[in-house]
């Protein structure tokens, strides 16, 4: 970004994780999914979107690109281990069971 425009430096910048969440215990074989006698585990993944916020580059100890990624990686596993994926997985639920599944994917 900062080669490009050096305004950059002050942007606030915004990246998208995305997240498998589908419960590991979950697992089911195609020929298990297809059986009359299903548990009604849902198929597929479930996918859900972290938000994390990029540091501004005027800071000086993101000189490093190793220190940038360690403090990338450390946000990320904080935001991973809180309630906002779960949430975002119900909102998105919600949005599918009302509007239909092409809007809530």
């Amino acid at each position: 970004m900062l080669e490009i425009n050096q305004e950059s430096r002050k942007a606030n910048s915004t990246a998208l994780v995305l997240l498998n969440t589908r419960s590991i215990k979950g697992y089911k074989s195609v020929k298990e999914m297809v059986s009359k006698n299903n548990s009604g585990a849902a198929w597929g993944n479930q996918f859900a979107f972290l938000h994390v916020t990029i540091p501004e580059l005027n800071d000086p100890k993101f000189d490093n690109p190793l220190e940038f990624i360690w403090e990338a990686h450390k946000e990320i596993s904080r935001k991973k281990n809180s309630l906002v994926t779960p949430l975002t997985g119900m909102l998105l639920n919600m949005v599918k069971a009302i509007r239909g599944p092409e809007v809530g994917c």
